[in-house]
């Protein structure tokens, strides 16, 4: 039952009309939602229905604990058993076929005969990010045993609540929890949450859904059968596709639960418009982020020890951010790249900032010169933009080796090949155009609709639904961040 398919609307429908039905009653409107949070992952793979209540309820009890320890050691081995529990359990299902295959190749280099892979076990969708809200929250109550919750059924909404718990946004149980006692019908709610809805209808069903049909599965299958500007189309497609896919969940998810009264913060902020690494990680899957610069960067001591230290960590954190997504090569050198390029985006900063505090006669007065300023800015962003770009075939590909054939078909201009289609370019054109005007789009479809009878505002969504749908592809394929 995917956000984009009829079964959903029908669901959601229900959901929305017992949501503000028992708003008033407190306990009863808590139960209810955490009936729909269960049968909305169990649409899924019932099989995996226990893993909610197996993180949410170690998480609440690692906290009841550690809202009770006094002593320091104490503390710190309950949050070192919670931890290591949910990460075991996220690696099992993560890195189980890794593993196994390192073990099947001891097994074989002693001259032991393999037993053969068993039977395949697939990743329970939402895993990893309801597995890091739990976390989250573990962590906060051990910094600040203020943070506890007494009540498991409000952690365990938090942790399961179901707009956000296959993909994200990762929310705050400080930012989550509070809001489950005092949500009201707002207007302008209801009218923003529509409109991020429909923009992540459009993103994921016209966009992402087009350029992975058209350009990009069959580029990244045969790179050899395209010419070499076929596939740097397919590697910019593969750019705007998983940024249409994935900020199209994030907006779906935030205006679901804008519908209901819950106000989950942005996951995306304009990341392909700007001009170094570290502002597009502030503006790209902001929720993990801010999470891996908050429980993991901190935690391995940040910038506290020096400039030497800030980059070891910055590498540290972004390599366990690349193998999150999965046990694999590729995963590995898109993680390392990216943090080689934060750290040295950080070392020219600090560089530049070094300068600038030994006075003045380091610093070189030069005349303003706005076009100067937008040219090097315009070359900044074409830089980042493709370092970006290119990395993402690490994340798109088979593995490494599928990776290096992208890279090497891509440079070879002197081979002939099939082009690409003329669309391409448009829909191209349209995930970097969201980015740009989106915000000023959504702004004013929300004053347009403020202004027109509810009769009127039902019509347009339902009109401007129906177009989208159209304009897409029959079928759309799943998520992409399900497979993480």
């Amino acid at each position: 039952m995917l956000f984009t398919t009829v079964e959903f609307a029908a669901f959601f429908l229900l959901v929305l009309v017992l949501n503000w039905t028992l708003a008033e009653r407190k306990t009863a409107y808590k139960w209810f939602l955490l009936a729909a949070n269960g049968v909305f992952y169990a649409s899924l793979n019932p099989r995996y229905l226990p893993l909610l209540p197996a993180v949410g309820l170690s998480c609440w009890l690692g906290g009841r604990q550690l809202g009770r320890s006094v002593s320091p050691v104490q503390r710190q081995w309950i949050l070192a058993g919670v931890v290591t529990l949910n990460l075991g359990l996220l690696a099992f299902f993560k890195y189980f076929e890794f593993f196994f295959d390192l073990i099947e190749s001891l097994i074989l280099a002693v001259g032991l005969e393999s037993t053969g892979l068993p039977a395949e076990i697939p990743f329970p969708v939402g895993l990893s990010f309801f597995a890091f809200m739990g976390l989250s929250y573990l962590i906060d109550v051990y910094r600040d045993p203020a943070q506890e919750v007494r009540s498991p059924l409000d952690v365990m909404l938090f942790v399961s609540f179901f707009p956000t718990v296959l993909s994200g946004p990762i929310m705050r149980a400080q930012d989550f929890i509070p809001q489950l006692d005092r949500r009201k019908p707002e207007p302008e709610a209801f009218q923003a949450g529509f409109a991020l809805i429909l923009s992540g209808l459009f993103k994921k069903i016209v966009v992402a859904s087009y350029l992975s049909e058209h350009i990009v599965r069959q580029v990244f299958q045969v790179p050899q059968e395209y010419s070499a500007l076929a596939v740097l189309a397919g590697i910019h497609a593969y750019c705007i596709q998983i940024y249409c896919d994935f900020s199209g969940y994030s907006d779906l998810a935030i205006g679901l639960a804008l519908l209901m009264g819950f106000t989950v913060a942005e996951n995306f902020r304009r990341p392909y418009t700007v001009t170094n690494l570290v502002d597009f990680w502030r503006g790209w899957h902001i929720s993990l982020s801010t999470w891996l610069r908050d429980y993991l960067y901190i935690s391995l001591g940040g910038n506290r020890r020096g400039r030497g230290w800030k980059y070891v960590n910055l590498m540290i954190t972004m390599v366990l951010g690349g193998l999150w997504h999965g046990a694999h090569l590729r995963f590995l050198l898109w993680g390392f790249l990216h943090g080689l390029g934060l750290v040295v985006t950080h070392a020219v900063r600090d560089i530049r900032a070094a300068a600038r505090s030994k006075g003045p006669r380091f610093k070189r007065e030069r005349p303003k010169n706005p076009w100067a300023d937008r040219f090097w800015n315009g070359l900044r962003w074409l830089a980042v933009f493709h370092f970006v770009s290119f990395l993402w075939v690490f994340f798109r590909a088979e593995n490494a080796g599928r990776a290096w054939e992208i890279f090497r078909a891509a440079l070879d201009f002197g081979r002939a090949g099939e082009g690409f289609p003329f669309l391409v370019i448009p829909a191209l054109l349209a995930g970097l155009g969201m980015q740009l005007v989106g915000g000023r789009l959504h702004d004013g479809f929300v004053r347009l609709q403020g202004r027109l009878p509810v009769w009127a505002q039902s019509v347009t969504v339902a009109l401007i639904t129906i177009l989208i749908l159209k304009l897409g592809p029959d079928g759309v394929l799943p998520f992409i961040y399900f497979q993480f």
